[in-house]
């Protein structure tokens, strides 16, 4: 062989072993920088951009659904609990306004229950407004 050929197999060598599957290029161009490097890189940065903010745009969306989704049930719980609270509280005036417990209660009183009949009164009116 002639002496170029020799240094030219020679500087490849140094370079580094030559990578021909496109997955494992593709791997060494992005560590390596030489995908920064490249034009078409430098024409999609906007669009690249443009999907990161829209990524942020849709992590803190789903955050917030969370968020919103915790204080609806929070707010369901406590609906129910109150609603418990005024069903007991609304039996509980139920019971205290009948008959029979007015009569007990106002017996310590010396108030008693009337035992005359309710009478109407009727008033006749000879004026017509």
């Amino acid at each position: 062989m002639s002496e170029a050929v020799k240094q030219t197999k020679a500087k490849s060598r140094k370079k580094g072993r030559v990578v021909f599957n496109p997955f494992r290029r593709f791997f060494y161009e992005v560590l390596g920088g030489g995908f920064l490097a490249r034009y078409f890189s430098w024409d999609q940065t906007k669009y690249l951009l443009f999907l990161v903010v829209i990524a942020f745009f849709y992590i803190g969306n789903s955050y917030y659904i969370e968020k919103l989704a915790r204080e609806i049930d929070k707010l369901n719980r406590e609906m129910k609990e109150l609603h418990f609270e005024y069903v007991s509280v609304k039996s509980q005036v139920m019971f205290e306004s009948r008959q029979s417990e007015l009569v007990r209660k106002l017996k310590k009183t010396g108030i008693t229950e009337s035992i005359e009949p309710v009478q109407k009164i009727v008033v006749k009116s000879n004026t017509m407004p």
